[in-house]
């Protein structure tokens, strides 16, 4: 499973990295800035719905600790979609609109998929009609081939039964919770030394700086409150559901290329990097350039599915629409509930 994660991570983010820089020389920092910055916002505020993936159970509502125990442990994966939109302008802002590179063709016309899972559990509450949610997912530190994957989704919630079911009513219960998202994705660009011209210092100085084998660095983290309601009602061995939802807190991504780094003058004479200013935002260090961006973000999202209910054992399929972003999400979910 966190191997597939891993995977699906490199594909939704170090290859559309990948994609952008399939060239030999980066544009100018003004470049880098206008470009990355519009695509950090962009995947910021995808954020909230990714962090959602976990206890996205078709049951609104599992019942009370007492007297007879209601509970579920299980595991949930998905992915959410960062718009293709998205891609396209970061590329035609890095390689320019004259079709010299940035093919995006190969991209789903859906959106990138931005994949998260977690190990989620969910228990009945004492003397009112409320259950308490708890997830748990993560990547640490995991390579596969030159990519470097981390990944970090927990999150927790109360959920409190307006209506707690019964032969004619669903299920109706209003919930409130927090979700925090981190990850990290480096990923080798694939080419040697490359540089990057007219970066001012002093007064009137232009330095090149010069990159020693880059890599793609990426990094995010989503602190979301969330409140929501939703809907359910077991016909059978089928239960569908209904929900919506709103998504409020802070995210905040940094982008660069994580390299040597080195800077000449006009003259060829090397110089140090502590008399660059910084371009437009974005930082130079000996360690590679980046630029970050922190948003406050809000999103409304409709949800619902529908579980598999075998004695007890639980099969959950569930689909998320950002009614703010038109972003889609997808989740399947396995447990064990009584």
């Amino acid at each position: 499973m966190r191997r597939l994660l891993v995977l699906i991570m490199v594909l939704a983010v170090g290859s559309a990295g990948g994609t952008v820089f399939a060239q030999t020389e980066i544009p100018g920092l003004e470049d880098f800035e206008s470009g990355f910055s519009g695509f950090t916002d962009e995947f910021t505020s995808s954020l909230p719905m990714n962090s959602m993936i976990g206890l996205n159970w078709s049951d609104a509502y599992v019942g009370q600790l007492l007297p007879f125990p209601s509970f579920g442990v299980g595991i949930t994966a998905g992915a959410t979609t960062i718009p293709l939109s998205v891609f396209e302008d970061l590329s035609s802002d890095l390689v320019g609109t004259d079709g010299s590179g940035g093919d995006l063709g190969d991209l789903p016309s859906l959106g990138i998929p931005l994949p998260g899972y977690a190990f989620d559990a969910r228990v009945g509450g004492v003397i009112l009609p409320f259950d308490v949610g708890l997830k748990f997912g993560t990547i640490g530190d995991m390579k596969v081939g030159d990519v470097e994957a981390e990944y970090t989704n927990f999150g927790f919630d109360v959920r409190y039964a307006v209506l707690d079911g019964g032969l004619v009513f669903p299920k109706l219960s209003v919930g409130v919770g927090y979700n925090y998202l981190s990850g990290r994705i480096v990923t080798p660009l694939g080419f040697g030394q490359t540089e990057i011209g007219s970066v001012t210092y002093g007064e009137n100085g232009s330095a090149t700086v010069l990159l020693s084998d880059p890599k793609l660095d990426f990094d995010w983290t989503a602190n979301v409150f969330d409140v929501k309601a939703q809907v359910s009602k077991s016909f059978l061995i089928v239960e569908p559901h209904f929900g919506l939802g709103a998504a409020f807190g802070t995210a905040e991504t940094n982008t660069g290329l994580t390299a040597s780094v080195t800077a000449e003058d006009e003259n060829g004479q090397d110089i140090s990097l502590d008399q660059l200013e910084s371009v437009a935002g974005v930082t130079i260090g000996e360690q590679g350039i980046s630029l970050g961006s922190d948003v406050s973000t809000f999103s409304l999202r409709a949800f619902g599915g529908a579980s598999l209910n075998l004695v007890v054992f639980r099969l959950d399929l569930g689909v998320m629409y950002n009614i703010t972003s038109g972003a889609l999400g997808g989740t399947l979910g396995a447990r064990f509930q009584i």
